[in-house]
Formats: C-alpha cells, sequence, structure tokens
C-alpha cells in the first residue's frame, strides 16, 4: 500500500512539545538526567521549520500537532574511543487528534574529538531537527509503520 500525504500546505502552525519525551527504559541515567537531548530535539525541529512549527502549551492538544518520542539514545563520553553515539526518534502529525503522518528518523556519530556525550547528543538532535523539518515539507502516513518497528 502506498503512503498517503498529509496537506503540508496548512498555514496553522504545527504544536510540538518543548521537550521531546523518552519512551519507557530509552537512555541512560546520564543522559536522562544531564544532557538536554530532549529540549535540544525540540529546539532544534522549531528553528528548522522556519515558524511552521511552535512550541505549544502544556495541555494544548487541538489542531495540528506533532508527537515525538525518543526510542534510543546511546552516547558515552571519550569521542571515536567510546564508539558512536545515536539517537532515533518516532514521530506522529496530528489534526485534531487522528495520525495523518509519522516518521522515524535515526542519526549516529563517531567525532573524534568531541569527549563530551551531551555535546554528542546534542549535535545529534540538531541533525534530526533538520530530518524532521524536511519531512514537514511533504509529511507522509505510513499505516504499517508503528512505534515499535520504529525503534528496531
Amino acid at each position: 500500500m502506498p503512503a498517503r500525504s498529509a496537506h503540508a500546505a496548512d498555514a496553522t502552525p504545527i504544536r510540538i512539545a518543548a521537550e521531546v519525551p523518552y519512551r519507557a527504559e530509552v537512555g541512560g541515567e546520564l543522559i536522562r538526567q544531564e544532557c538536554e537531548f530532549g529540549r535540544d530535539l525540540s529546539s532544534s525541529i522549531v528553528r528548522h521549520a522556519g515558524g511552521r512549527v511552535v512550541v505549544a502549551a502544556p495541555g494544548e492538544d487541538a489542531g495540528r500537532r506533532l508527537d515525538i518520542g525518543v526510542t534510543k539514545a546511546h552516547a558515552a563520553g571519550g569521542g571515536a574511543i567510546s564508539g558512536p553515539k545515536w539517537g532515533r526518534i518516532y514521530g506522529e502529525l496530528k489534526e485534531d487528534g487522528r495520525v495523518v503522518g509519522n516518521f522515524s528518523f535515526k542519526r549516529t556519530t563517531s567525532r573524534p574529538f568531541t569527549f563530551r556525550a551531551c555535546t554528542t547528543l546534542k549535535r545529534v538532535a540538531e541533525a534530526l531537527g533538520g530530518d524532521v523539518a524536511r519531512w514537514l515539507e511533504n509529511p507522509t502516513l505510513d499505516p504499517l509503520m508503528t512505534e515499535e518497528i520504529a525503534a528496531n
């Protein structure tokens, strides 16, 4: 079944949480408590989307909404010595509660001279924000993709 396209030309801003939440059991203690990956990700999406996405007030669910969750996150200090760092997100574009588009994106980095885990995750969040903004130019719906499938 081919993917269906949502209406990207709608002028109503898309709302997003100020901080993208982690799914249960995703990310270690360091990532969850010391890094601001979820906040960096939300800010990156808003910035890259050029006015099409705004931060929602708490409880603001009506209209167009982009619900995203971090489904995988891995980072350890030590640059290339500690191996690659990555983040994976799953998102759904909703209009008045109905899913009209969904995606899963993953970004990986192994920059050799970035020794702080949070700095590396900030770079991953920046790249993912650009991915989401590009997807929003022509959002699609894959009815066979679920959060569980996208996370693996």
